[in-house]
């Protein structure tokens, strides 16, 4: 969702008669005027009037999260959703050797660099800091918004079941041309409906491109009905899951959801048990970047008011040792560098974090804890080690 004043609203030309557009929400108040809340698909009616960003902004944007990231012990991100200025910006940087920290880029889908990555092909960094081999679309929305596109009403909003941002045949003709041109393709999906679409699609296009190549991701994996969770073993899709939005969404995820439904919901240990591949990461900026709390979040399901501490579905929790297992190797496979990152063995890159104050019987700890060095490729590049 975002919010626009009532002049960009004026500007974008939104009033009481615009109509919601497709896989879009313009919320309103009683007399039927426009909030200024726009829902998914209803933000395009405002983008086009926003400024673009110029190639500088895009630098100093990148290099001021860099930092921010090396800081908080970060050392392959995956930067979901980029267009060709920010391409050529990242690649500048691999040229001048300003670039410190591994990225896994993923082109957004559709875009102004969707159709020039098709052209080009894939394009990795023969330095390894940087790979574009990957496209980023989204299927549906944000439980918070009541966006997601659930199989049943919302249990707060009864005549709601959420939005498809596009429809199945449109996500799946992206999906196959991406794949087509050897790019991994990456599908937002929050709600149990956009799951199962983007699965039935995936299983699709793996009966034609083998799983190894091909690597499908699905973002987020959020809400499951539970007869969808042996597929991504079974089919060999990737589940890109935050858990901090565990301990985030705690609050209200169960008004949407409803207690039944939850079950499916956050479903790490489920997953894992039916052999899916699991990539675990923080969602920054909706979330933190730092990985300790989204740690936490795996190995307790709690939330992190130390008032409450109130726990959540407990069985879906992970063992420290497959948590940090997701945030490593596991992310290191959904961005195919696997054999020579996520793991500290010979021959690999020397990716490592030093971090004081954790204390793997002790879960409290993770929260206090914070990355005192980080390492990429042998070298120190934030922090100090004493």
């Amino acid at each position: 969702a975002a919010i626009a004043n009532a002049r960009a609203l004026a500007i974008a030309g939104i009033t009481a008669a615009t109509p919601d557009p497709d896989g879009g929400r313009i919320e309103r108040d009683t007399a039927g005027e426009p909030t200024g809340v726009l829902v998914d698909n209803a933000i395009n009616l405002l983008l086009p009037h926003v400024p673009a960003e110029t190639p500088a902004r895009v630098r100093e944007a990148i290099e001021r999260a860099q930092t921010h990231l090396l800081e908080r012990g970060l050392t392959l991100v995956g930067d979901a959703g980029i267009d060709e200025t920010t391409f050529s910006v990242y690649r500048a940087m691999v040229d001048e050797g300003a670039l410190k920290i591994r990225v896994h880029a993923m082109v957004e889908a559709p875009g102004d660099g969707f159709e020039p990555a098709l052209e080009r092909g894939p394009w990795t960094d023969p330095g390894g800091k940087l790979a574009v081999r990957a496209v980023k679309l989204f299927a549906d929305g944000a439980l918070g918004s009541r966006g997601a596109a659930l199989l049943a009403p919302y249990d707060d909003d009864p005549d709601n079941s959420g939005l498809l941002l596009r429809p199945a045949k449109e996500i799946e003709a992206i999906c196959r041309r991406a794949a087509r041109r050897g790019f991994q393709p990456c599908v937002h999906a929050i709600g149990d409906r956009a799951n199962r679409i983007v699965l039935d699609i995936f299983e699709r296009l793996l009966r034609e491109h083998p799983s190894a190549r091909l690597r499908p991701r699905l973002e987020h994996a959020q809400v499951l009905a539970p007869e969808d969770i042996a597929r991504f073993g079974a089919l060999g899709v990737i589940a890109s899951v935050q858990p901090v939005h565990c301990s985030s969404d705690m609050p209200w995820a169960g008004g949407r959801l409803g207690a039944e439904r939850l079950r499916g919901a956050y479903a790490w240990r489920s997953l894992l048990d039916g052999g899916a591949a699991l990539a675990a990461g923080s969602d920054f900026p909706v979330e933190s970047a730092d990985p300790l709390p989204g740690l936490y979040a795996a190995v307790t399901r709690r939330d992190r008011d130390p008032r409450s501490r109130r726990e959540w579905n407990p069985r879906e929790k992970l063992t420290f040792e497959e948590a940090l297992a997701a945030f490593t190797g596991g992310g290191a496979f959904a961005a195919f560098v696997e054999d020579h990152i996520g793991k500290l063995t010979p021959g690999c890159e020397a990716d490592f974090v030093i971090v004081e104050g954790l204390v793997p019987e002790e879960p409290d700890t993770y929260l206090a804890a914070h990355a005192a060095a980080t390492f990429v490729a042998g070298r120190l590049q934030a922090g100090a080690v004493r």
